[in-house]
């Protein structure tokens, strides 16, 4: 086995601290093929930069990654379970930044991290890994972590994608992408506070190219006793999915599932994306607005948007509607853009267009036009992913 080199080497920020800027130190490790991962961490200072040498590194785990280390993998970098082992990453985490590695073949989930704070993922790919029905394992399962960031990574082939639980914001989860992810593209559940951004993701159910043994996906965004702040609501702006499993319960979005508070949905777009695109289920000062959802006739196919509560005894009150439009066939091939039952009191209703006619499937080209776009890898750049399959 090749000893490994490290050397040290000088990060400069240009950072202002009582008007005086400042120069830090980082040590900088280079870890190659057939290196114990574990070893070097526990080795290794807390700060510490590892570059993950381009290749397939076999069966590594690490737990309790040191407080402010940072994983790069250069191109073509995979940390592969080889089916055997549970997570690549796993314990605690502060201050820990990991991008630009593949991750694959994890038996539980790509990374478990139980508690921390302040955590970024930028550019990873993630794919075949994952136990059980998504509900609790999947690529990113993360426990108590206070401050998230998760940004431009990629989901394939997973139990589901990001599962954020007991979380504090800020939390960033933005421009994602997830083919067959599984049961849930994002799964907040009881997390709070200011910064809370599910923005700017692009989520596709294409074929029959799913995790064996793996639940379908049941609803791609999932909300379940989130609470944001009255000036600064929990956002879930500007996504799009499209396609559906079986589910006869799945949706797009789902806000105020076990009660929540001060939440917003804005300019998201829906292809037939479940039977359910935007339910409103519960919780307390709700904002829909400005969303396209459209869906051709299928047999589990239900409404556009809906308002109820479904929360009790949480408290429900004040949905509001604002300028959304849906074109949008039930399973029967009859228009069915919105129901309520009309125990959300009081319910706020303007500009809305139920239905119009004029939306269909292009919509989905929309997002493009009207927010831009990030570009993604092509699936021989995806560090260890199985490759994208073609939309049809």
């Amino acid at each position: 086995m090749r000893f490994l080199k490290f050397f040290t080497c000088l990060v400069i920020f240009f950072t202002s601290l009582n008007g005086r800027d400042f120069v830090s130190t980082a040590e900088e490790v280079r870890l190659e093929v057939g290196e114990n991962f574990q070893q070097q961490n526990d080795l290794h200072p807390g700060g510490t930069v590892f570059r993950v040498a381009t290749g397939v590194h076999m069966e590594q785990s690490v737990l309790n990654p040191r407080a402010g280390n940072t994983w790069i993998g250069e191109a073509g970098a995979v940390m592969d379970g080889g089916n055997t082992v549970s997570s690549a990453f796993h314990g605690n985490a502060e201050n820990v930044t990991i991008e630009r590695l593949g991750l694959r073949n994890y038996t539980d989930n790509g990374i478990y991290f139980s508690s921390g704070r302040n955590v970024t993922f930028h550019k990873v790919s993630f794919s075949d890994l994952g136990s059980g029905d998504g509900e609790t394992n999947g690529a990113l399962r993360l426990q108590r972590v206070d401050g998230l960031i998760v940004t431009e990574c990629f989901f394939t082939r997973v139990s589901s994608a990001i599962l954020p639980t007991l979380c504090q914001g800020p939390i960033r989860i933005e421009w994602n992408r997830g083919v067959n992810i599984g049961r849930n593209f994002v799964q907040l559940d009881k997390c709070r506070g200011p910064g809370i951004r599910v923005n700017y993701n692009t989520m596709e159910r294409v074929g029959d190219y799913l995790r064996p043994g793996t639940q379908d996906v049941e609803d791609w965004i999932s909300v379940y006793k989130v609470e944001g702040l009255r000036e600064d609501p929990a956002q879930f702006n500007y996504n799009r999915a499209r396609g559906h499993g079986p589910s006869a319960s799945g949706s797009f979005l789902m806000l105020g599932d076990g009660g929540g508070r001060f939440l917003e949905a804005v300019g998201n777009i829906g292809v037939s994306p479940g039977q359910v695109g935007i339910g409103l289920c519960g919780g307390q000062d709700l904002e829909i607005r400005d969303n396209l959802m459209f869906s051709d006739r299928w047999e589990q196919s239900n409404v556009a948007y809906y308002s109820h509560d479904f929360s009790a005894p949480a408290p429900c009150s004040d949905h509001s509607l604002l300028r959304n439009r849906a074109n949008w066939l039930n399973r029967d091939g009859v228009q069915n853009t919105f129901w309520t039952s009309g125990n959300t009191k009081p319910l706020h209703m303007e500009g809305n267009v139920f239905p119009d006619e004029t939306l269909d499937a292009g919509i989905w080209d929309e997002w493009e036009r009207t927010i831009g776009t990030r570009s993604f890898p092509s699936s021989k750049e995806l560090a260890g992913a199985t490759p994208i399959p073609t939309t049809p």
